[in-house]
This record gives structure tokens, sequence and C-alpha cells, in this order.
């Protein structure tokens, strides 16, 4: 169960960082709001012990005058099938420059099973493209050129559906973990679904969405078989409808039930 854990925190903040990335992706302009979801279990196999899930979260995105500051907070409850049950509470803070070549973040995370954890960590492309980690020993990790930050990934998944390319192949960082900060990724993206949403958007309505699939690989891996999966849907102004991480043998759904808008700072 422990171990099941762990491996949801980290694609917890894949999925935060999910969130964050698609609000930057807006043609024209990024839209600055505040979403909430409702999380539950979405499937599972046989094998799996997780037998219910409950969850909540809120997503900020609000531009500032030199870039984008991100924030969840959330809490999920695992339910085993022998009645005992895990849980975590997160707060997720990040702030992308609008360059697209700094990054930091900030994690403070709270569970039943391993008490309390703090990351956070500053990466930039310029003059060498690093990350370096700000708890504990201190580490640093040399980054490939070519990498992404979250919105800038973003960016580019739906310019190239704009364009009618649905494969890309990307690098990223994440932030969080030393471990899993710096993900393989592909994404998919299918047809344009043309469908409004069953709640109000206000400003934020649009009459349809793309469906995005990204699998995500450590950088050392050797075969097919992603870590995990996330799949969502994506308005054009970058509202995430809903989305789903898939663990293997069970997946969590997460469902937008309120967005409110966000005043946009006056910059000089």
């Amino acid at each position: 169960m422990k171990m099941i854990m762990r491996k949801c925190f980290k694609v917890s903040l894949m999925a935060a960082s999910l969130v964050f990335m698609a609000s930057g992706a807006q043609a024209g302009g990024i839209a600055s709001h505040k979403a909430f979801y409702e999380m539950s279990l979405d499937d599972r196999e046989q094998k799996s012990n997780i037998v219910n899930i409950l969850g909540r979260s809120a997503v900020t995105v609000e531009r500032d005058c030199e870039g984008w500051i991100s924030v969840e907070d959330y809490v999920i409850e695992f339910v085993s099938e022998n009645g005992g049950s895990e849980r975590i509470l997160s707060h997720f803070e990040s702030w992308e420059a609008k360059s697209g070549d700094k990054f930091s973040f900030d994690v403070n995370e709270e569970s039943t099973f391993e008490g309390r954890k703090d990351y956070g960590g500053f990466a930039s492309l310029e003059p060498d493209a690093q990350a370096v980690f700000s708890n504990g020993a201190g580490q640093s990790l040399d980054l490939p050129k070519d990498v992404y930050f979250p919105m800038r990934h973003m960016e580019a998944v739906l310019s190239a559906a704009d364009q009618g390319k649905p494969i890309l192949a990307a690098t990223v960082f994440f932030g969080g973990d030393y471990d899993d900060a710096l993900m393989k990724t592909n994404t998919v993206v299918g047809n344009w679904q043309e469908q409004s949403s069953d709640i109000d958007f206000g400003d934020l309505s649009a009459n349809g969405y793309w469906p995005v699939q990204i699998a995500y690989f450590k950088q050392s891996a050797t075969n097919g078989e992603p870590e995990y999966e996330i799949s969502f849907r994506v308005q054009p102004n970058g509202v995430v409808r809903q989305y789903v991480i898939d663990y293997g043998d069970f997946s969590i759904a997460a469902e937008l039930t309120r967005i409110d808008g966000v005043d946009d700072p006056v910059c000089k």
C-alpha cells in the first residue's frame, strides 16, 4: 500500500503540472483562473488492493508581470480492500517565466504513511541548462538543451494540434522529487471534439476541446512501458475540463466542478 501511495504522490505532482501547463496555452493571451476538481476512482484491475478514492483539488493559475504563478492544493484518500486508508495533503506552487527559460517550484506534502516532506528548487536554461534543488543535500541536475518547462510544453502540444501534427515527443522538467523531476514524454493529440461543457464556465467557456494523452517515462527507460499516463480534455483557452491518471492497475478521474476568472495585473 505504501509503495502505491508514493507512486500516486509523484504522479499527482505531474497532474498538478498538467493543469498549470494547460492553462498557458491560449492563443493570443493566457486565461488566468481558479479551477476546482472532484477526484474519484476511475477503474481498477482485480489485482489492485485500492477499492475507492476520494479527493479534491483547487488550482489557481495567475499572471504576474514576468510570468505565471501556479498553485494547487489537494487532498486524496485511498481506501484499500482490507478497510484501511491512507491520505495525502499537498501544496504545489510554481513560477515560470514568460520567456520559458526559467522555472521554480515549492512543494509541501503531508501523508499518513511518510509524514511531512518538502521539495523546492530552481531551473534555468541560461547560461547552462541546470536545475538546483534546495532541499536536503542541495543536489543539482544538468538538463538537456531542448528541455521544456510545463507551460512551454503545453504551448508546443496545442501548437502541434493546430498544425495537424498529433504526436509530440519531449523531455519536460516538472520539479518535485529529484528522481522524478525530469521525464521523457510522448503526447498524442486527438481530433477536435465540438461539445459544450456540462457546467457554466462564463467567459472561460468554449464550444469544444482536444483530447490529449501523455505517457511519462523515466530518463533511464529502455522499454516501451510508461511509468504512467495522463489523459485530459483541454479547451483552446487552456481550461482542462477533466483528466484521468492511469497507474496501470488502477486509475483516478478528476472532474471540473467550478471555475472562476482571476484578474490580471496591470503591468508597465
